[in-house]
């Protein structure tokens, strides 16, 4: 539309331009007959030239790498470009329209668990345009196609795989509910040639009150869990104390049943001096005596 203003208002501009020259051509004086001549060609001569500028202006467009041109003819959507320069005609307008993987970040998304508990999530999609019917997209939905369509599918399928699931189930099986919410939303928005790369989950939060109440469980099951450790110690403890004292009393057994006199002789004579040579005994005793009470000659 732009164009065909422009154009009209160039030609009223020579029209003007040119039929002034022509009555100036009239003229009985030299000069003002001269002038009206130069004024006449001139016009159309300057005329033509900015039409056809204007025109290549209009009708060269250049479409960035990762790109589709969409081409408007009068407000109406009539056909797509690739990248690169292009050519349309002259009263049609392009917009670029990409095609690249873009990266949608939403928070705290509101859920429910079966329990209802409350559930806020935070989540980040991939996604992209095809570009072979990206017209149509446009054309049936408008630009604002990814407001329109993705943020209350994204919520609406979170909603409904966490109310699957207890909250406390809701963490263990967050890979599950991924997957699953990737794989709908899929589904939902191929018609519309939208794809959808990945679904990620950041975080998972619930209300205060339950995460101070799992909070207090953890507490009380790892303090638990150390008592249990610490019997289960002083149990083991004493089964080896137990075992200790049994093994002690077997060896007195033992040394009690093999034990004789010779024996304890030959053993307190091991235990004496290296360097004692000699002992003397009382006559007609049964026992040595200790060794500071006896002396050694060399």
């Amino acid at each position: 539309m732009g164009y065909l203003v422009v154009t009209f208002m160039l030609a009223i501009i020579v029209v003007v331009a040119f039929s002034v020259g022509r009555s100036f051509t009239r003229s009985a004086d030299p000069m003002q007959a001269r002038t009206g001549r130069v004024l006449k060609w001139s016009s159309v001569i300057i005329g033509v030239v900015l039409f056809l500028g204007w025109t290549a202006v209009q009708s060269f467009h250049s479409v960035r790498a990762g790109h589709v041109g969409l081409v408007y003819s009068f407000g109406n959507i009539v056909d797509q470009t690739g990248a690169g320069l292009v050519t349309t005609l002259p009263w049609q307008n392009l917009t670029e329209a990409s095609v690249q993987t873009e990266r949608a970040h939403f928070d705290d998304l509101e859920a429910f668990s079966s329990d209802t508990q409350d559930v806020q999530v935070s989540a980040t999609v991939n996604w992209h345009v095809d570009d072979a019917n990206i017209q149509a997209l446009y054309r049936e939905v408008g630009p604002g196609f990814f407001d329109k369509l993705v943020p209350t599918r994204v919520n609406q399928l979170f909603k409904d795989e966490t109310v699957k699931y207890t909250a406390v189930r809701i963490a263990p099986e967050r890979e599950t509910i991924r997957k699953n919410v990737l794989v709908a939303l899929k589904k939902e928005l191929s018609p519309y040639s939208i794809t959808i790369e990945d679904f990620l989950i950041d975080n998972i939060k619930f209300s205060p009150a339950f995460t101070a109440a799992i909070e207090d469980k953890v507490v009380a099951t790892q303090e638990a869990q150390a008592a249990f450790n610490r019997i289960k110690k002083s149990q083991n403890n004493a089964t080896a104390l137990i075992a200790e004292a049994r093994g002690i009393k077997r060896s007195n057994q033992l040394k009690k049943q093999s034990l004789t006199k010779l024996l304890v002789q030959q053993s307190a004579i091991d235990k004496l001096n290296p360097e004692v040579k000699v002992i003397i005994l009382p006559s007609g005793s049964n026992f040595l005596l200790p060794a500071d009470l006896v002396g050694g000659t060399k």
